[in-house]
């Protein structure tokens, strides 16, 4: 049996731990912080004593990589599945206007619910449906020196398709704007999302927490196969031996006699253990804002609206609380809580008129290295599962695996970063 220490209790290094001790390997976990998840965390609210998310993730239908990760870890069953898409735009005034779906004859449900779509003209809504349509078939790597705004351009996409589909698309899949955006990762990302399945497009929502929705379920599965998980714990240095790591030491202990170790924690983090192999990991970064509110008389029924020609992107509607979720968000991470809560309030009234006057209470949750930003230089650049440094493997949404920093990206890094090692033993 094989010795694997992962360093990072992240989605990734999560990932990679189940899938490895899924397959039998001895594994060890060290984890800096006082609990897993990484990015993906619950917290709790001490007035409300709700366990609340740092924020809202997308899991889309297509997420093959989350859905067979919560398979394995019995979780599942914490997704709400629904029947058809349906997205609700919201303008000012809360006007709302519906994209419909139904779950039959894909892909022809898919068009139909276009067409229906009353926020755009003929001319918009034929030039989008071509152009979903081409995007099947189309080579991504003939468009790799291209942004998302200027394939947008030369595939003739109209102000207002753009305004209301594209861009909403882009910056809550990529987190970045359109004229950062690499056109090859958001077509890829496209395919997935449009031409997987029939439910690749649908919004599946956690049940409850993302905590007990990715993090518990995992930790219990690791504890059952034998993993060792250690929390609070910071590696502080890697020692080589010629192209091999030797040992591992943290504030606490020393860790050796492994036989492969896997590095799962952020890109930025990475500069501190002085491998020389893995120096210079800089991407520049975007911020995700999520705000929530505490409303009386909460006039949201549906579970999540767009926004439409709004700095807030989206709104989850909790019940008791909404969650405003703002991505790209950098010009507002250095304002002050108060500030924020004022400039979205102003902004919320627009949309819903009298809004201030419902907020009982808010709680602001920044996250200022939420993401890479993936332009057409950062793709190209991201480092893949195996390093040079012969048993010491890499896991991250940042890492090589063709997808955005999102969960499924995590997940996926994780998964493979595992298989690499596995594999390992046949070469």
């Amino acid at each position: 049996m094989k010795n694997v220490l992962i360093i990072g209790g992240g989605l990734a290094g999560l990932s990679a731990a189940v899938y490895l001790s899924k397959n039998n390997m001895n594994v060890t976990l060290v984890e800096a912080t006082h609990k897993l998840g990484g990015k993906t965390y619950s917290f709790i609210d001490e007035n409300s004593k709700y366990e609340i998310d740092n924020g809202q993730h997308i899991i889309l239908g297509c997420y093959q990589e989350t859905i067979k990760y919560l398979r394995v870890i019995s979780a599942f069953d914490k997704l709400k599945i629904p029947k058809e898409f349906s997205l609700n735009y919201l303008l000012p005034n809360f006007k709302i206007h519906r994209l419909k779906v139904s779950g039959y004859f894909y892909p022809f449900n898919l068009f139909c619910g276009f067409t229906k779509l009353e926020l755009m003209d003929l001319d918009d809504k034929k030039n989008l449906l071509w152009f979903l349509l081409k995007i099947r078939f189309l080579d991504t790597e003939k468009i790799d020196n291209l942004n998302v705004k200027e394939w947008l351009e030369l595939e003739k996409q109209t102000n207002k398709s753009v305004e209301i589909f594209w861009s909403v698309l882009c910056v809550g899949a990529l987190n970045t704007s359109i004229e950062n955006a690499s056109a090859k990762l958001f077509c890829e990302v496209l395919k997935k999302i449009f031409w997987s399945n029939n439910n690749g497009y649908k919004f599946l929502l956690t049940e409850n927490s993302l905590n007990d929705t990715f993090i518990r379920p995992a930790e219990t599965f690791l504890l059952q196969h034998n993993v060792r998980i250690y929390k609070s714990e910071k590696v502080e240095n890697v020692l080589l031996s010629g192209y091999e790591v030797k040992s591992v030491f943290t504030n606490k202990r020393k860790f050796d006699d492994y036989d492969f170790y896997i590095i799962a924690i952020p890109y930025h983090s990475i500069e501190s253990l002085n491998l020389p192999s893995l120096k210079n990991l800089y991407f520049r970064h975007s911020s995700i804002l999520n705000v929530y509110f505490w409303l009386d008389n909460n006039p949201f029924v549906e579970p999540y609206y767009a926004l439409v020609n709004s700095e807030v992107h989206w709104i989850f509607n909790k019940g008791n609380y909404i969650n405003i979720t703002i991505s790209n968000a950098g010009k507002f991470i250095a304002m002050s809580k108060p500030e924020i809560e004022e400039v979205i309030k102003l902004e919320l009234e627009k949309f819903i008129p009298g809004f201030s006057k419902r907020v009982i209470k808010s709680i602001i949750v920044k996250e200022k290295k939420a993401t890479f930003i993936p332009d057409n230089q950062t793709i190209n650049k991201r480092p893949s599962t195996r390093t040079s440094i012969k048993n010491l493997f890499l896991a991250g949404d940042w890492t090589d695996t063709k997808l955005p920093a999102t969960i499924e990206g995590a997940i996926k890094s994780g998964r493979m970063a595992a298989e690499s090692v596995i594999n390992f033993q046949h070469y």
